[in-house]
């Protein structure tokens, strides 16, 4: 029950929330580096072979992000019903995907509706927790480290959520992107590739995308532009000598 639930002070749970953060962005970035360059390095220097060992280092990564987030949300919530259910929920998308995406045997015959039911997944948890984020970042009359922490991981987690939105989008009407993308690691890929091109302003490379895609991309952007107006105003905003005072002390 103690691993469930979490009850500390308030400089307690702030020390928390700044080393949840942390870790969570620390995984963040670590993902996005693997999806991004490891698979096509390996290539370039002929360790094909070697693939496989990308697949299994990004799952191993990808069950300890969720198991963080899972973590952070401890730090929202002492409702049971969410804590309990949240990591019963986790834990059977791990599985899943670690059966549809096991490089050395698929044991999923047809994975496409396993990964419909693991993204449409992901995309709710973490809209909840971002939700849950955004709150704890705005409240309170001090911008402290755990806040800023918060703010990155937010940012992170925008792109990863709707990497998954983008990825579904392609399970669901395969060629939506102008070409045809494998149903896994490279769907996902391409998914998180488009999302934070889309969220940083980038040229994405896809053409002839559906316009159910470029309508998904410009609420993407525009969600990421009003988040960064807000937060800036939210820092300019507060008084002279608020900013960077952390409230760790016991």
């Amino acid at each position: 029950m103690s691993f469930l639930t979490r009850q500390l002070s308030t400089a307690a749970l702030q020390r928390e929330k700044l080393k949840d953060y942390r870790n969570i962005v620390t995984i963040q970035v670590t993902v996005v580096i693997i999806l991004m360059t490891l698979e096509d390095l390996l290539a370039g220097i002929g360790l094909v072979d070697i693939q496989k060992w990308v697949y299994t280092l990004f799952i191993g990564f990808a069950g300890f992000y969720l198991l963080l987030l899972w973590d952070m949300m401890r730090n929202f919530t002492q409702n049971m019903l969410i804590v309990r259910g949240s990591l019963a929920w986790l834990m059977v998308l791990f599985v899943l995907g670690a059966m549809g995406e096991n490089p050395f045997q698929r044991l999923l015959s047809n994975p496409r509706p396993y990964y419909i039911f693991i993204h449409t997944s992901l995309t709710i948890i973490q809209a909840y927790i971002i939700s849950l984020s955004i709150r704890d970042i705005f409240s309170g009359s001090r911008v402290t480290s755990d806040k800023l922490w918060g703010s990155a991981c937010v940012y992170l987690m925008i792109g990863f959520a709707f990497g998954d939105v983008f990825d579904l989008l392609n399970l669901l009407n395969p060629g939506c992107f102008g070409v045809e993308i494998p149903v896994g690691f490279a769907s996902f890929l391409g998914g998180v590739y488009f999302s934070y091109a889309t969220l940083g302003g980038g040229d994405t490379g896809f053409e002839n995308m559906s316009r159910l895609v470029r309508n998904v991309s410009v609420i993407e952007s525009l969600f990421g532009n009003l988040y960064f107006g807000f937060l800036i105003g939210r820092i300019l905003g507060l008084p002279t000598g608020a900013m960077l005072n952390d409230d760790t002390s016991t």
